[in-house]
C-alpha cells in the first residue's frame, strides 16, 4: 500500500492539487463540505464531530497520513489540531495573505502553534499572496493555488509564499 494523503478542502482553490496527487499513485483521502466520489468524506471542520468522524473514517479507509494539505480559512476551532495529531509526516498548512501581513508578524508563528508538542507531525506553511500587473493587483486563481501548493508539496520548503506578498499597500 501505498503512502495517505489526506486534502482539506480539496475540491475548491485545490481541486487541481488533488488531481496531480492522485496522479501520483498511493491512497488519496478527501475532507471537504462537497466531497466527491469514493475518496471523498463530507464533512464541516467548523462542527469538531462532523470533521473527527470524516477523519477517523480517512484514516479507517486508507491507514495512517503521511502527508496533508490543509486549507482552514480559521485556525480558531479545533480541526486543525485534530488534523496535526493524525499526521504522521509532513503537514502543509496553507494560509491566507493576511499571515504576511507586516503589521501582524506574529501570525505565521502563532498559526505554527497548531503542530507544539506533536513529534510525529513536521509542520510547513504555504502562504497565498497575490500577483502584480501592470495595471494594478489581483489575487491568485485557483489554478495558480493548484500550483503553487503542489510545487511546494514537492520541494518540501518549511516557507512558501505563492506569488508575493510586498508591497504590502500594492495587495487587491
Amino acid at each position: 500500500m501505498g503512502a495517505h494523503t489526506l486534502v482539506v478542502g480539496g475540491t475548491g482553490m485545490l481541486s487541481g492539487l488533488c488531481e496531480a496527487l492522485a496522479g501520483d499513485g498511493g491512497r488519496l483521502s478527501l475532507l471537504s463540505r462537497r466531497a466527491p466520489g469514493p475518496d471523498g468524506f463530507a464533512c464541516d471542520y467548523h462542527d469538531r464531530v462532523s470533521f473527527a468522524a470524516a477523519l477517523g473514517a480517512a484514516i479507517t479507509r486508507s491507514g495512517p497520513i503521511d502527508l496533508a494539505v490543509a486549507w482552514f480559512h480559521t485556525l480558531k476551532i479545533e480541526a486543525p489540531r485534530l488534523l496535526a495529531e493524525q499526521v504522521q509526516g509532513r503537514l502543509f498548512q496553507v494560509l491566507g495573505s493576511a499571515a504576511a501581513d507586516p503589521a501582524h508578524p506574529w501570525r505565521l508563528e502563532t498559526a505554527r502553534k497548531v503542530v507544539e508538542n506533536l513529534p510525529g507531525c513536521e509542520l510547513r506553511q504555504v502562504v497565498l499572496g497575490f500577483k502584480l500587473e501592470p495595471d494594478g493587483s489581483r489575487w491568485l486563481t485557483n489554478e495558480e493555488i493548484s500550483g503553487g501548493v503542489l510545487e511546494a508539496v514537492r520541494a518540501d520548503r518549511s516557507l512558501t509564499i505563492i506569488g508575493q506578498t510586498q508591497p504590502w499597500s500594492a495587495k487587491p
